[in-house]
C-alpha cells in the first residue's frame, strides 16, 4: 500500500514555486502526493480589519492566469502522483501558530524552495525560519536541481 504524503510548500506564484512543486512530485514519484501551497501573512491588528478580512480577494489578486494555467498543466503531467493541490493562507508570526496550522492540515513534510529563490507576494512573508522550527521533516531543493517549466 502506497503512504499518501501531504506536503507543504510556501507558494509565492512564480517559476520558483513551480520547479519546487514539479522538483517535489518527482522526488516522491512512488506516493500519491497532495500538495497544500503555503501563502504566509502577518495577522491583521485592526479588529475592522479581523472582521472584514476575506481571504479570496486577496488570493485573486496574485494567484495569476499564468500560474493557474501552469498548475493545470502539472496536474495532467502527475496524473498519477499528484492526487490534490490548493493554496491556504496562514495568518501569524509564531513558531506555536505555524505547528497548529501544519498540525490543522496534517501535513508529513515541508519542501522548500532553493534559498533565495522565494519573493514574497504583497502583503506576504517567506515563512522558512518558521517551518523550519516546526518538528516536520523540511528538504530543501537543491538549486542545481531547477527543472524547466
Amino acid at each position: 500500500m502506497q503512504k499518501h504524503i501531504r506536503l507543504l510548500i510556501p507558494v509565492d506564484f512564480t517559476n520558483a514555486t513551480l520547479q519546487t512543486i514539479e522538483w517535489a512530485l518527482s522526488v516522491f514519484d512512488e506516493n500519491p502526493v497532495e500538495i497544500v501551497l503555503l501563502l504566509a501573512r502577518e495577522m491583521e491588528y485592526s479588529i475592522t480589519e479581523m472582521i472584514l478580512y476575506r481571504p479570496k480577494p486577496f488570493l485573486d489578486e496574485v494567484f495569476t492566469t499564468d500560474f493557474k494555467a501552469s498548475i493545470s498543466e502539472l496536474r495532467q503531467t502527475y496524473t498519477k502522483t499528484l492526487a490534490k493541490i490548493h493554496v491556504e493562507v496562514f495568518h501569524g508570526n509564531t513558531v506555536q501558530a505555524m505547528k497548529n496550522f501544519l498540525e490543522i492540515y496534517t501535513i508529513n513534510c515541508i519542501c522548500l524552495p532553493p534559498t533565495g529563490l522565494y519573493k514574497p507576494v504583497k502583503d506576504s512573508f517567506d515563512p522558512r525560519k518558521l517551518l523550519q522550527k516546526s518538528n516536520i521533516s523540511v528538504i530543501e531543493m537543491p538549486l542545481y536541481a531547477s527543472v524547466a517549466v
